[in-house]
Order: structure tokens, then sequence, then C-alpha cells
């Protein structure tokens, strides 16, 4: 069982966090440009839709398990902290952006030295290395505009059929879902997926191709930053 205080305690070190942050280092990341001020707006929606997340997340996922978060950044921050926090969970969060990495956690350094959340710099299944996990978490990561160009496109309803360069599109598909295998073949059933509503394909493709079955949670939870509708698979072995 959780309680409101350590809900709130979650919601305290998050803001406390964020406030750490340099925001002018970062906009630069995310925005082309006034990115501190793009990242002013959002880091209200962070606080408040990240613990939505993770409070729903907190009722399909064991205590003292552990998560594997691919691409994580800013949004995914309050959700890692009550991981840790709530549910005592070990948590490895992942970032092909090193200086991301290295931003948050200096902001985590300064404003929450006593909490076990770190991000690695790194392609998550070198990150994760041979370790087995029961939740998987992969939010806006098979829809990435700079690392899917063409797989974004079509995911968004952004790109016309005249415009799809087929071999490049073939190409990303194939990194796609051998990422989506491997990340599968780390978890242990029974476990749970988060991802948005744009990428669950890949993971039920990859469920069925090694036998196991899947089911997708009614819920959908709103992200703060690109506002894709995220959900849970729950996996078991059949």
């Amino acid at each position: 069982m959780t309680s409101p205080a350590q809900w709130r305690e979650v919601e305290q070190v998050t803001r406390g966090v964020l406030d750490a942050v340099d925001w002018h280092a970062m906009g630069e990341i995310y925005f082309h440009e006034d990115g501190a001020q793009h990242w002013s707006a959002r880091r209200q929606p962070v606080v408040e839709l990240g613990i939505q997340l993770a409070r729903r997340l907190a009722l399909h996922v064991p205590q003292g398990g552990a998560s594997l978060w691919v691409g994580a950044g800013v949004a995914e921050l309050p959700v890692l902290i009550a991981e840790q926090r709530v549910l005592g969970r070990a948590v490895t969060a992942a970032n092909l952006i090193a200086e991301e990495c290295a931003l948050l956690n200096a902001a985590l350094a300064q404003a929450a030295p006593q909490a076990a959340v770190r991000y690695e710099a790194g392609d998550a299944v070198q990150v994760a290395g041979e370790r087995r996990y029961d939740h998987v978490g992969c939010v806006s990561v098979f829809t990435d505009p700079e690392r899917w160009p063409m797989l974004s496109g079509v995911s968004y309803g952004r790109m016309a059929p005249v415009q799809l360069q087929l071999e490049q599109f073939a190409a990303e598909r194939e990194d796609a879902r051998a990422l989506a295998a491997a990340l599968v073949a780390r978890l242990t059933p029974p476990g749970c997926v988060t991802t948005s509503a744009e990428e669950v394909a890949w993971f039920l493709e990859q469920c069925d191709a090694l036998g196991l079955a899947s089911e997708a949670a009614d819920e959908l939870v709103e992200t703060a930053v690109v506002g894709d509708p995220v959900g849970f698979l729950k996996v078991r072995a059949r």
C-alpha cells in the first residue's frame, strides 16, 4: 500500500530536482530557440502528469522489482523517483543523449543526493546488459523523428505515401524490430510494458513471436512533453 505522504514527497523531490536543472542548456537540446521558455511552460505538467503516470504504473508492477526505461528524460523523472522512493524498485534509466543525462544527474546530485536515481548515457540494451526486468518503459522512442524519421512520419500521419523512401523505411523498421525484440527478451513474465499507443504494435509483434500472451490495459495517460497517450501492456507466459 502507498500513502498520500509518499506521493507528496515524490512531488516535493521532483520539484526540487527540476528547480536545479540548467534549463537554458536543456532547452538547447530539445528546442531550436527559446528552449528555457518552452520548458518553463512544461515543468508543471511534467510533475502532474508524471505523478499520474507513476500512480497508474504502481497498479501494474510489484514492489521491489526492477524497471528498464528506454530514452528516459525529463518527463520520466517523477516516475523514476516514485518507483524508487514509493515502490522500492530498482530503475535503470538509459538515454542516448549524453548531455541530457549529465544535466539531469547534476540536478539530482544537487537537489536529491539521497535518491538512487541516475541516468545512464548509451543504448538501453547495452546499458541493461544481461539483467532481466519485470517492467520496461519505452515512451516516444519508436516515434522519435531524429532517430527514425520515416517511422515517425508514418506513425503520426505526417508523411504522404509519395514521400516514403522505401529502402530507408525498411531499414528503420528492422532496426526498430531489433530493439523491440531485445527489450521483450529482457522482460521476465509476468511483466509490464509502459509505452505509447503509437508504439504498442512493436511490442505486440515481439510478444507473439516469443509465444507470450499480452493484453493492453484500458487506461491511458497523457504525457507532458510529446503529448502521446501512454498505457500499459501486461505480458505473461502462455
